[in-house]
C-alpha cells in the first residue's frame, strides 16, 4: 500500500475528490500551490498515522544479527529505529539475557541475534510503499486515521475526535484475533 492509495480515499472523505484528479495522487491536473500545501499536510498526516499504528496497535519487528567485542551493544549500531527490545539469541538460537538502557543493552560479547519492533521511516512522496502491517492495516483504516489527523490539524477539534474515534474503533476490529470463539447469546429460562 502507497501513500497514494490512502489519500485517494482519505481527500473523498474530506470532501476535496478535485485533489485526487491532481497529478499526485494519479490525475492528469498539475495541482495549485494550495492543493500542494494541502496535500503535503495529508502526507504528514499519513505519516503520523503509520507510526501512531505501528505504536499502539500493530507494532513492526524486525531481526537483525550483531556483534561486540565488549558487552555493550548500541542503538544506533541498529538498522531500524528501535521501540522495544523482542527477545535476543545467541549462535545456537538460545534466548540470551539483556539489560536494557535509554542508548544501548548490555548482554554477552559475540554475535547475537535481536528481535525488535522498530519506529517506520517516514515517506517523503506518494508513491514509497508504507512500512505497516499489511494483512492488518487496510486502506480505510489508514484513511480513517488521515482524516482525523488533518482535522486536527486544521483545528477543527470536533471533526477530529469523531474521526479518531472510527479510526481507534477500527484499528482494535483489525487487531482482534480473528479465531477467537464466540458464544451465541443464551436466555435463561
Amino acid at each position: 500500500m502507497t501513500a497514494k492509495d490512502v489519500l485517494n480515499l482519505a481527500v473523498v472523505y474530506i470532501g476535496e475528490p478535485d485533489l485526487a484528479n491532481t497529478t499526485t495522487l494519479g490525475g492528469s491536473i498539475t495541482p495549485t500551490d494550495q492543493q500542494v500545501e494541502k496535500l503535503n499536510l495529508l502526507l504528514t498526516c499519513v505519516n503520523d498515522t503509520v507510526q501512531s499504528l505501528a505504536l499502539m496497535y500493530f507494532p513492526l519487528k524486525y531481526e537483525q544479527k550483531i556483534t561486540s567485542e565488549t558487552c555493550v551493544y548500541s542503538f544506533s549500531g541498529l538498522e531500524k529505529s528501535i521501540i522495544d527490545i523482542v527477545k535476543i539469541t545467541d549462535e545456537h538460537n538460545l534466548n540470551v539475557d539483556y539489560a536494557s538502557f535509554p542508548t544501548y543493552f548490555e548482554a554477552k560479547k559475540g554475535t547475537l541475534n535481536i528481535i525488535y519492533t522498530y519506529m517506520p521511516d517516514f515517506v517523503e512522496d506518494c508513491v514509497t510503499d508504507l512500512e505497516i502491517v499489511e494483512n492488518k492495516v487496510s486502506v480505510r483504516l489508514m484513511a480513517l486515521g488521515v482524516v482525523s489527523r488533518y482535522y486536527m490539524f486544521l483545528g477543527m477539534y470536533t471533526d477530529a475526535n469523531s474521526w479518531n474515534s472510527m479510526f481507534e474503533q477500527a484499528a482494535l476490529i483489525s487487531a482482534r484475533n480473528k479465531n477467537n470463539i464466540v458464544m451465541k447469546k443464551r436466555s435463561w429460562v
